[in-house]
């Protein structure tokens, strides 16, 4: 009988596709956000855009199909990298602390805390100032509850499919 690979909730593979999900998430709540402070909800998208097009992404001329290629592609590419990153912290965390939601979502909540200070405090201010231009605490509580929540979930879900998966090859067949 072949050697059945392990499944690994940390692994590389899962953290690019959790980070993808969450970044999704954390789309639709940034272009709800914009909605619900009366701005355009192209602004998220443009504000993605602007890490490769600079300042120029702001600008009404900018052909609006190219603005959100490029903003979703690097608002998922960034994501992505995120959930990768999430996946090394995950993988140092106790075992015992892997499969329980409340610990993964504190854990979550403070990676994506975490996150926003990365990417608007440091990086943003020496080369993106205009992030700077959206409300500080909404971002704050965007990237907890929208990015670092639902990443922690997908990988707490992941730890316990795999701990059954666990429990049934521990288990012996009753066949004959």
């Amino acid at each position: 009988m072949a050697a059945r690979r392990r499944y690994t909730p940390w692994s590389a593979t899962n953290g690019l596709l959790f980070g993808v999900a969450a970044g999704v998430v954390l789309a639709l709540a940034e272009v709800v956000m914009a909605l619900a402070s009366g701005d355009s909800p192209w602004r998220p998208v443009r504000m993605s855009a602007s890490v490769v097009l600079g300042p120029r992404a702001f600008g009404e001329d900018y052909p609006l199909g190219t603005l959100v290629m490029l903003g979703v592609g690097m608002h998922l590419t960034v994501s992505a990298i995120v959930g990768l990153f999430y996946s090394f912290l995950d993988a140092m965390l106790p075992p015992d602390g892997r499969g329980r939601w409340e610990f993964q979502a504190a854990v979550g909540m403070l990676f994506g805390i975490g996150v926003w200070l990365v990417d608007f405090q440091f990086v943003a201010r020496g080369y993106y100032p205009w992030f700077l231009d959206v409300p500080q605490f909404a971002q704050i509580v965007l990237h907890a509850v929208f990015l670092g929540l639902p990443l922690a979930m997908l990988f707490t879900a992941a730890e316990r499919r795999r701990a059954l998966m666990d429990i049934a090859e521990s288990t012996p067949s009753s066949a004959p």
